[in-house]
């Protein structure tokens, strides 16, 4: 799966979800409440979908930052050419270690991909 996220769009959406990681507390969905599997609300909350497409030309154009969200021992093992760490997979927020990436994704201009799979 592939999520879009708009330039500037971090900074908001960290803002409002994410908390530090030391403040001990679950990120909150934009709603004020966890989606339901069954609702159909989780695409309310969920950045947008990219189509491959899509997402191929930002990447010939050189306009897309591309965050890799798994374990970082699968990004060790494979990643897509330029992708940043980020490891949130069983996690509400990510470790202190990766601070540098957040405060580059919270100053691009560049739409943000972020892929799990």
């Amino acid at each position: 799966m592939l999520a879009l996220l708009p330039a500037g769009a971090i900074g908001a959406r960290a803002a409002r979800q994410a908390p530090r990681p030391d403040s001990g507390q679950a990120p909150r969905p934009s709603s004020g409440q966890a989606p339901r599997p069954d609702s159909g609300q989780a695409d309310a909350i969920d950045a947008p979908r990219i189509t491959q497409q899509a997402f191929k030309k930002l990447v010939a154009a050189h306009n897309v930052v591309i965050v890799d969200t798994r374990v970082i021992e699968a990004f060790e093992q494979s990643h897509m050419r330029g992708a940043l760490p980020l490891p949130l997979e069983g996690r509400l927020t990510w470790p202190d270690a990766y601070e540098k990436t957040v405060a580059i994704l919270l100053k691009t201009r560049k739409p943000v991909v972020v892929y799990c799979a």
